[in-house]
């Protein structure tokens, strides 16, 4: 049989992966799977049979774009992680790099502020960059894992601020940050802040991480976050 038209088997075992996750005898845990392992499945049933015929069988083009697609995600995937890594560690400090994050981009924080577009959310940065190194000396250390329950990127950090003024008491500020990427462009088009606490208070709507900031080192009147960003 040509190479060009695979076996009815083969084709039946593709499909079966794709409407079950792979076997329907499976347990519940392993029907979830990943892109990835789906992909990789796919590719690895046209193999077997390949070898089972001693022929050369290329996927049928519906099938090798999904693969295709999968993959050239998973690349995209893969450098936004890169790049979040390297500006996480100079995230207080330094400007990240922008090419990572698509131009229709959401900011949430827990104060229920939302900043929509690249332009906002660089802004956002500026302004945080700037409060934080003219109030504090500051340092982070954090986790990142691909959540693959969210499909998103997670990044656990926590972050201490010394204040440069005498009467200042150091913060530590905890908090998770989940960037969900755009199933098309592989960029990032949400940037959502949970579980923000500051010296062991819970960030609460309608104050943002800026009013505790100040509150919790200053001893200042907080404000509404959204003000001190969406007015820049």
């Amino acid at each position: 049989m040509s190479a060009r038209y695979p076996t009815i088997r083969a084709l039946l075992c593709t499909v079966l992966m794709l409407l079950s996750g792979a076997s329907g005898f499976q347990s519940a845990s392993a029907r979830f799977r990943s892109p990835s392992s789906l992909t990789q499945s796919i590719e690895s049933a046209w193999v077997v049979e390949s070898v089972a015929t001693n022929t050369k069988i290329d996927l049928p083009p519906v099938l090798q774009g999904i693969v295709d697609e999968r993959q050239e995600y998973h690349v995209k995937l893969g450098r936004a992680m890169d790049t979040l890594r390297k500006d996480m560690q100079t995230i207080l400090t330094d400007k990240p790099d922008f090419s990572i994050y698509h131009k229709d981009i959401t900011l949430l924080d827990p104060s229920g502020v939302q900043l929509h577009g690249i332009n906002q959310y660089k802004s956002a940065f500026a302004f945080f960059k700037t409060f934080v190194n003219f109030w504090f000396s500051p340092s982070i250390q954090f986790r990142m894992v691909y959540d693959q329950c969210r499909s998103s990127i997670r990044v656990s950090w926590h972050a201490v601020l010394i204040p440069k003024i005498l009467l200042g008491r150091p913060l530590h500020v905890d908090g998770i940050s989940y960037y969900q990427l755009d199933s098309e462009s592989g960029l990032i088009v949400e940037h959502k802040i949970e579980n923000l606490v500051i010296n062991n208070t819970p960030i609460q709507p309608p104050y943002g991480i800026f009013s505790l900031l100040q509150q919790d080192a200053f001893q200042m009147q907080p404000v509404g976050a959204g003000a001190m960003i969406t007015n820049q």
